[in-house]
C-alpha cells in the first residue's frame, strides 16, 4: 500500500536565504528537512537526482536495532517512534510496521 505521491516543485535556482540547507533528499535528508520545517526553520533541500530515489531503498531510516553498536540504539529507538508519529501526523499509509527483533 504505497503512499500517494505529491508532486514537488523544483527549481534550478537556489533560494537566496535559508536557515538550514539539507544536502541529500533521501529518507534521512527529507525527514530532517520535514522536522526542521515543523520547528519553524526555513529549509532548503538539495538533491542531485530524484527525492527519495537514491539511498532511501537501502538504508530505510535507521530503524534496524538488531546487531547495532549499543551507542546507536537510542537513535534507532527514536527513529521507530518518529516513523509511527509521521504516519499519524500525515494521515498517510506509509507501510511502516514494527516487526521482528
Amino acid at each position: 500500500m504505497p503512499a500517494p505521491l505529491i508532486p514537488v516543485e523544483t527549481s534550478p535556482k537556489l533560494p537566496l536565504e535559508a536557515d538550514v540547507v539539507v544536502i541529500g533528499g533521501g529518507i534521512i535528508g527529507s525527514f530532517t528537512a520535514y522536522y526542521l520545517a515543523l520547528r519553524g526553520m526555513k529549509v532548503a533541500l538539495v538533491e542531485k537526482g530524484r527525492i527519495g530515489a537514491e539511498q532511501s531503498s537501502r538504508n530505510w531510516g535507521w530503524c534496524r536495532q538488531q546487531n547495532r553498536d549499543a551507542r546507536e540504539l537510542p537513535m534507532a529507538t527514536k527513529s521507530l517512534d518518529l516513523w509511527e508519529q509521521f504516519a499519524k501526523q500525515s494521515g498517510e499509509q506509509t507501510g511502516f510496521t514494527r516487526c521482528g527483533h
